[in-house]
């Protein structure tokens, strides 16, 4: 490795580990600000509070990242400028390249590691903040009080995907009913449409439906009707009470197999289409965003610092999260595609990045 290489690298580490935390911390003072209120009202004890906002930092730590990437850039770059060592570099003829390579680098490096914590981390700690809120602290049962549930999709403990018109705990019965039997994962091995299923002695009994199979090709080879038939699926009435996994706790690979199962049934899945474009899109931005600031910071002036660095910052992150949000949003209702819903600001913020760097490299 390269003496300046290894250099600019050190001098992006050190801003970029106090960004984190500093937004990190600016992001959760805000949370802590918008659930007052909630604390106030069930007033939980000073660990159960402590435990409720802790578990939320891996999640704001992953949207800030990218706004941390830019700042480092900015700072490290700055920190150059004021030393006169880009001035320096410049008279020696060195192009922005030379700083632009290991700062890429370390964009694709915390990309890697966002994508990591979205796997595993993130998921994690996003279940444990939700049990933490309903059980804990409002003293909720895991299953709902409520006994009746209309119009729900469940994911199966092995990976089958049910939808269900209306589920009746009072005397265990399912009207409306449909599943999906995947076979590895992705390919389409049975179907069940059925007017009715009851629970009786342990065993799922389904009622005038039918039950068809596919090919590995997902083409239907037979199409058998019963009257009734016991189906041997391992969810107990108990579970179709609980609170559904949702999106936004599941690994990325686990989504992704959602959405494909999903899109086979034809289900409406837009919504998990953007919440799994958004596990990409945000880790992306890591990247995009350190190539946006190595033009910006490459044209510092001698006396720009940490002032200078952090108002850019806010705006770019006012831009950035807030179209983010708001694509979120369209993208949610429907409006707009999930991938547009997404990566707009990432395709917006790639392009004016990579012009500015081209404009500085010549």
């Amino acid at each position: 490795m390269k003496i300046l290489t290894r250099y600019t690298l050190v001098e992006f580490a050190k801003p970029f580990l106090i960004a984190t935390f500093g937004f990190s911390v600016l992001v959760l003072i805000v949370q802590i600000f918008t659930d007052i209120h909630f604390v106030m009202e069930f007033k939980p004890s000073a660990f159960l509070t402590l435990k409720y906002f802790f578990l939320q930092v891996p999640g704001f730590t992953v949207q800030t990242l990218p706004i941390a990437v830019l700042f480092a850039v900015l700072f490290s770059l700055s920190r150059l400028s004021k030393n006169s060592e880009l001035i320096a570099m410049r008279a020696g003829g060195a192009s922005i390249s030379i700083v632009a390579i290991p700062l890429f680098y370390c964009g694709v490096a915390v990309c890697l590691i966002t994508i990591l914590m979205n796997e595993d981390v993130v998921p994690n700690t996003t279940q444990m903040v939700r049990h933490t809120k309903v059980v804990e602290i409002q003293k909720q049962p895991e299953e709902f009080a409520n006994l009746q549930r209309q119009n729900f999709p469940w994911l199966g403990a092995n990976n089958e995907i049910y939808h269900i018109g209306s589920f009746n705990g009072a005397n265990n019965t399912l009207s409306d009913v449909l599943i999906l039997d995947f076979a590895g994962g992705t390919h389409l091995k049975f179907r069940i449409d059925a007017k009715n299923a009851q629970y009786i002695n342990n065993h799922w009994v389904f009622s005038q439906g039918y039950l068809r199979a596919f090919d590995e090709t997902d083409r239907e080879i037979s199409a058998k009707y019963f009257n009734q038939m016991t189906v041997p699926i391992t969810e107990k009435p108990s579970d179709f009470l609980k609170d559904p996994k949702v999106p936004e706790e599941m690994p990325l690979i686990e989504l992704y197999k959602y959405v494909q199962q999903l899109e086979k049934s034809g289900a409406d899945c837009h919504k998990e289409l953007v919440e799994l474009n958004h596990k990409l899109a945000v880790p992306f931005g890591c990247i995009i965003l350190a190539i946006l600031g190595v033009p910006w910071g490459w044209s510092m002036g001698k006396y720009s610092g940490v002032v200078f660095s952090f108002g850019i910052c806010l705006l770019v992150a006012f831009i950035y999260i807030g179209g983010q949000q708001i694509g979120q949003g369209l993208g949610d209702q429907g409006i707009i595609s999930p991938f547009l819903s997404m990566w707009l600001m990432n395709f917006i913020f790639s392009v004016i990045g990579l012009v500015l760097l081209i404009k500085k490299n010549r």
